[in-house]
């Protein structure tokens, strides 16, 4: 079901070198656990296709694509496979938005309402005390009361803004916050998949009616900071947003392959969007022909946060990107950012709180990335200083400066890492560090 893409067979890929893994400090044998792991699990059915791909010292040692574009068809998954990246756009956005800021275009510590006014006297949930709960009252019977400052670029990209999320935000406030989410199809109950009612201004905009669930600044929380990061960045830069990517991330990298929309000739490389039923079994969610992705451009769904499905990209598009994270902001003569500035990125900027969703304890957040904070308590081998995210269909990647690599898990089934069973981005990421020697 699958194939290994060995020296045997090329001498590059996505323009990187690949090499014998013995080359760079790792075990061939050790490393080649991975690709029989995946095939197994796409033989019993858990997902219906896998990409992973491993560099060390800007050499590619593993690249393995098993499994099926859609896993009641027999269309085979390849590397050059357009995926749905979901929340694993926001490593992009978050660099995008850091080239307008070593421009001088925005500065970190701006107050969003410098182009969003509709954000001004942002309004925070204030609950009952603890002495009238005792007397009766509910937390669904919130308040609110002024914030106590605005809300800067710096809360969006650590994802500290308190703006609303499906964690925090109160009952009493789903009425207000169901219009930033309708059609998305990240809902319960929403039957509209990527078909909104709303354009996607209209939807950012509609947070500025919900109460922030915390104070600007106070907790971390998955929410929609990357939405609104979107909307600004269009803003401040007075280009949408697909144009936007392309200048300062997509063409400079030669990532012609990644973007919001899928090209009407690509079509047949872009994996269906699949889901579990009742049953536990993983059918079709969202098919080629059938999806807003191949067929809605004009309607310009695009999320930086990675709601309609985000940015499409294939694993060696994304091997570029993530091989200049970890060159410090530059690849094949092409400077995205300065070093320094990527160094802010993959800081831990929110202290000893831990983020509540992502690669479990011991990691903290910088400026779109998980950073790991603490080996100690871990669940899993790691590198202090080690940055990653995901997106919502089980996609992976990591960089980790200390050991001078990277790595990547491609899947294609919504909600993936959400099941209990769904365990392989954890497992190759234990492969990769075992096979260290």
């Amino acid at each position: 079901v699958g194939s290994e893409m060995c020296i045997r067979d090329r001498s590059d890929f996505a323009g990187l070198s690949m090499v014998s893994p013995e080359s760079v400090g790792f075990s061939s044998e050790r490393l080649g656990k991975i690709s029989r792991v995946m095939e197994d699990a796409i033989d019993h059915k858990q997902v219906p296709g896998v990409a992973t791909v491993v560099a060390r010292k800007g050499e590619i040692v593993h690249a393995h694509a098993a499994g099926k574009l859609d896993i009641e068809r027999p269309e085979l998954l390849g590397m050059d496979s357009l995926f749905r990246m979901y929340s694993q756009s926001k490593p992009i956005t978050a660099v995008v938005a850091m080239t307008l800021f070593e421009e001088g275009l925005i500065f970190l510590d701006d107050p969003i309402t410098k182009w969003l006014p509709e954000f001004e006297n942002r309004r925070v949930v204030s609950y009952p005390t603890a002495k009238d709960r005792v007397k009766g009252a509910s937390i669904e019977l919130a308040g609110s009361e002024a914030a106590s400052r605005d809300l800067t670029i710096f809360d969006l990209m650590t994802m500290t803004s308190g703006l609303p999320g499906m964690s925090r935000t109160p009952v009493a406030y789903w009425h207000q916050y169901y219009p930033s989410m309708e059609g998305s199809g990240f809902v319960p109950g929403d039957t509209l998949i990527n078909d909104p009612p709303r354009t996607y201004e209209e939807m950012v905009l509609s947070l500025a009616d919900v109460p922030l669930h915390s104070q600007p600044g106070e907790v971390w929380n998955y929410g929609a900071d990357f939405d609104v990061l979107s909307l600004l960045l269009e803003r401040a830069s007075g280009k949408p947003l697909n144009e936007l990517f392309k200048e300062r991330v997509l063409q400079p990298l030669s990532m012609n392959d990644t973007g919001f929309y899928c090209d009407p000739g690509e079509v047949h490389r872009l994996v269906t969007d699949h889901a579990w039923n009742e049953k536990g079994e993983i059918v079709p969610r969202e098919r080629p022909e059938d999806a807003e992705k191949a067929s809605g451009a004009n309607r310009k769904l695009m999320s930086g946060n990675g709601l309609f499905g985000g940015l499409l990209s294939t694993p060696q598009d994304y091997a570029r990107f993530a091989q200049m994270l970890l060159n410090g902001g530059t690849l094949d003569g092409q400077r995205i950012l300065g070093r320094k500035t990527i160094e802010m990125l993959r800081t831990n900027h929110i202290g000893d709180r831990q983020i509540d969703l992502g690669p479990g304890p011991g990691w903290g957040f910088g400026l779109g990335y998980a950073v790991r904070s603490s080996l100690g308590g871990g669940f899993g081998p790691g590198s202090l200083g080690a940055f990653a995210w995901g997106g919502a269909a089980g996609t992976w990647f990591f960089v980790d400066p200390v050991e001078d690599m990277w790595a990547m898990f491609f899947t294609h089934v919504f909600g993936y890492q959400f099941s209990p069973t769904a365990d392989l981005p954890i497992r190759f990421e234990n492969m990769v560090y075992q096979a260290l020697v």
